[in-house]
């Protein structure tokens, strides 16, 4: 036990020398009152324990437990104090009065501290001032949220991923939200997490909506090739359907459409519906087949529910018998496996700002005679003619890109250095020669061309990985049906 040892002066006793008669000796005593002290746990009063003795001094000491105490004597008054007891456990202690002189048993103080009290602390909590926030669609100010944590808690507001519309300029104990102006012309909605350092504590989702942006009311369809509504579209002499998307403000505004001839209604041959749904307006027009070799025309009337705005009349112009040069009534997806490239490159005599390629796609079957340069067998070939960048005869490769179909006579014009890479020649005349003019698929059966669909438009898509090449084609016959296909394998051109 460690002993924190007050001694005190002692008084002299005056013993009388009785030599060794017992009965000469003095009585010693010793005696301590109160035995049991109690302190409060903050702020305790010094307490006193008052010692009697006869024939003796006395000193006092604390147990190893009792470091949180004070002793100070006054005479025969032991003074106790305490130190404050920030715990919430209470303590306890002794303290030992002995005598200096021997004969006698010491006394034993018992002291006890009280625990401190309870800190109320607070449960972790975390608020917001609002619910959700609305935003003007432009020039909208920014609004402050007022943020609440109790418990000790810390917090964050972020946007949820993708908003990267919405701003937030956090304080101390609120933020503020800003957002940018609204491009389109629909409502759009996003959300804030308020996120608190306390996992336990769910996190509190802010909702923002911002008003659409607002546009004059239009109703415009999109055609092909940039047409005008007055230039209209051209369908084939066979029956089918044709699908225009079409731009409409407000988004969530409704139109209809019709069909008229010479001024009348008239779905003689030509019908419409649409679909008018925010992002999805789309007009859907069927047609019937022409019998006739002359071309008919009737108009799809576009009307907008606001009548403010025009309606637009797109014509349509249905070709007859004759127009077709395409035999084959049916979409067609080929895959041939094998290849015959053939390029003009510049060299020393030539110099043009395009190269150009002849590639000839084939099937097992198909054969083909060097010496005579005659193509025959039995099965598909499809040829196809088009223009890179330019390129010398000793470095010329394949390129890498989507290349468009342009008219007969626009990629064949004068002079020919106006010719642009990334241009595929489209078809003139019939496709049941031998030699057609520009990119025709043909169908042989024992040497013979039996059927044929040229390419009125579409693309040819190039992709290179290493020596292999992947070629791919998505044309549209006059007839009104898909040529579709690809070859992968190499391209090994030989110069022309």
């Amino acid at each position: 036990m460690k002993a924190i040892h007050i001694l005190f002066a002692a008084a002299a006793l005056a013993l009388a020398a009785c030599g060794d008669d017992p009965a000469e000796q003095l009585e010693v005593k010793l005696d301590a009152t109160p035995t049991t002290l109690r302190f409060a746990a903050e702020a305790a009063p010094v307490q006193t324990v008052t010692v009697t003795t006869e024939n003796t001094d006395w000193e006092a000491e604390q147990s190893l437990l009792g470091g949180w105490l004070t002793l100070d004597r006054d005479g025969n008054i032991l003074m106790v104090s305490a130190a404050d007891n920030t715990k919430e456990t209470s303590r306890s202690a002794e303290i030992t009065i002995s005598p200096t002189a021997g004969g006698i048993a010491p006394v034993t103080i018992k002291v006890s501290q009280d625990g401190a009290e309870p800190v109320e602390t607070e449960e972790p909590s975390l608020s917001i001032s609002a619910e959700r926030l609305d935003f003007t669609a432009e020039g909208a100010p920014g609004q402050e949220v007022v943020v609440t944590a109790t418990g000790g808690i810390t917090w964050q507001a972020s946007p949820a991923e993708n908003e990267e519309w919405i701003h937030i300029a956090a304080e101390e104990d609120r933020f503020t939200v800003t957002v940018d102006d609204n491009p389109v012309t629909l409502e759009r909605t996003g959300y804030i997490n308020v996120s608190p350092s306390d996992k336990s504590i769910r996190t509190i989702r802010l909702y923002i909506t911002q008003e659409a942006k607002i546009l004059p009311a239009s109703l415009e369809p999109e055609l092909p090739d940039g047409a005008t509504p007055e230039e209209g579209i051209t369908v084939p002499y066979t029956a089918g359907t044709t699908v225009l998307k079409v731009s409409v403000l407000p988004e969530d505004a409704k139109w209809s459409v019709s069909v008229e001839k010479d001024g009348e209604a008239d779905d003689t041959w030509l019908s419409a519906t649409n679909v008018a749904v925010p992002s999805q307006h789309t007009l859907f027009a069927d047609y019937k087949a022409n019998e006739m070799e002359e071309t008919r025309t009737a108009y799809l009337v576009l009307t907008h529910s606001d009548s403010s705005v025009e309606p637009v009349r797109v014509k349509v112009t249905q070709q007859g018998k004759a127009d077709v040069n395409s035999t084959i009534f049916t979409d067609i997806d080929l895959h041939p496996t094998n290849l015959k490239a053939e390029v003009m490159a510049n060299n020393n005599y030539r110099d043009f700002p395009f190269i150009q390629w002849t590639l000839t796609f084939y099937t097992e079957g198909i054969t083909y005679d060097s010496l005579w340069g005659r193509w025959g067998g039995t099965g598909e070939r499809i040829k196809i003619l088009m223009t890179g960048s330019p390129q010398q005869e000793d470095e010329v490769a394949l390129e890498e890109m989507t290349y468009e179909i342009v008219p007969y006579d626009e990629y064949n014009k004068q002079p020919a250095n106006e010719r642009k890479p990334g241009w595929v020649c489209g078809t003139q005349g019939t496709g049941t020669g031998e030699y057609p003019k520009g990119t025709w698929l043909q169908v042989y059966d024992n040497d013979t061309i039996t059927e044929c669909a040229n390419a009125a438009s579409g693309s040819v898509t190039v992709v290179r990985n290493g020596d292999e090449y992947t070629i791919s084609w998505d044309f549209m016959s006059d007839a009104g049906y898909k040529i579709t296909g690809s070859y992968t394998g190499p391209v090994e051109p030989s110069l022309h």
